[in-house]
């Protein structure tokens, strides 16, 4: 993705629901299980990544280990451990930088050119995302594939190798559910691709339909990656009845969609960016500042 005011192109794999993967490359499946898996492995200029996931019954990523030059970040119950040592935010290293990111946390490491973004809900992670600034196609493994890398990926393939067996874990076959409400609105958006994301739908909802968070991670996804001059974007959460997350403190949230708005000046203001996620944060009534983000961002502090 290449961004109006700062040109860096981000390769980003993402999981989210009950066990949807979109690849770098773009190629989206489905893989259901308890196993732990690889979601990427890779070395760079002598610096190992192993990034580590693991989803329980719930269909929840419930433990994520994140290891980047030997150093062991577990996100697990609610708490991001270092080491063994539970940190609180913002926790600044010599190697790596973990932070709120609007609704988001962000770690993103200073020896690679990587960063891990997720979203907590109460009992997991229901989406996560690794961004890579670059391509790092060399020896690249995980479900994650490789960025820049011709053709697709068989899925099978990428599951068999991926997955890091243990004795109480299973794979489960999927079944069919009802996705049809939803994705009869996002013809105009997904066109030929419809029938795909009709079957990662009901794969993804298969023995999680009463898990608010699994059916909407899945839901804000498609809807985004459609855009606000879909069908779909205004009316998904009220066919859905999914709710909008809540901003921290006195922040408001709004999806706005892609857009290029001019740069605004605005003293004292920060963003944060998402090549996903547009969402513009203004302060209440009676505050003193407010903000419009410029191009992708999440909330302003």
């Amino acid at each position: 993705y290449t961004f109006h005011r700062f040109i860096i192109s981000f390769y980003t794999c993402r999981t989210f629901g009950s066990g949807v993967v979109q690849t770098f490359n773009g190629t989206v499946f489905y893989v259901s299980s308890t196993c732990p898996f690889t979601l990427t492995h890779f070395t760079h200029n002598r610096v190992e990544c192993d990034i580590t996931t693991w989803r329980g019954e719930t269909g929840l990523l419930v433990r994520v280990e994140i290891i980047i030059n030997k150093i062991r970040t577990v996100l697990q119950n609610g708490s991001i451990l270092v080491e063994g040592k539970s940190v609180w935010l913002p926790y600044d290293h010599t190697y790596q930088h973990i932070f709120h990111y609007g609704v988001y946390t962000k770690l993103r490491s200073s020896v690679l050119p990587l960063s891990v973004t997720w979203h907590s809900v109460p009992g997991g992670i229901d989406s996560l995302w690794v961004e890579l600034e670059q391509e790092l196609n060399s020896g690249m493994t995980g479900l994650c594939g490789a960025p820049g890398v011709a053709g697709m990926w068989c899925e099978q393939q990428l599951i068999a190798d991926s997955v890091l067996p243990e004795d109480t874990c299973r794979i489960r076959d999927p079944l069919s559910t009802v996705c049809r409400l939803f994705m009869s609105y996002t013809l105009d958006c997904l066109q030929t691709r419809t029938p795909h994301y009709m079957q990662l739908c009901e794969e993804n909802i298969y023995s999680y339909e009463q898990s608010e968070y699994i059916r909407c991670a899945f839901f804000k996804e498609v809807a985004q990656q459609c855009g606000k001059n879909s069908y779909v974007w205004d009316i998904w959460r009220a066919v859905t009845k999914c709710d909008e997350p809540q901003c921290p403190g006195d922040l408001l949230y709004k999806e706005l969609g892609e857009t290029s708005l001019p740069p605004v000046s605005v003293p004292r203001v920060s963003a944060v960016w998402s090549p996903w996620t547009i969402l513009q944060c203004s302060f209440l009534p009676f505050k003193l500042l407010t903000c419009v983000c410029v191009c992708v961002c999440i909330c302003c502090t």
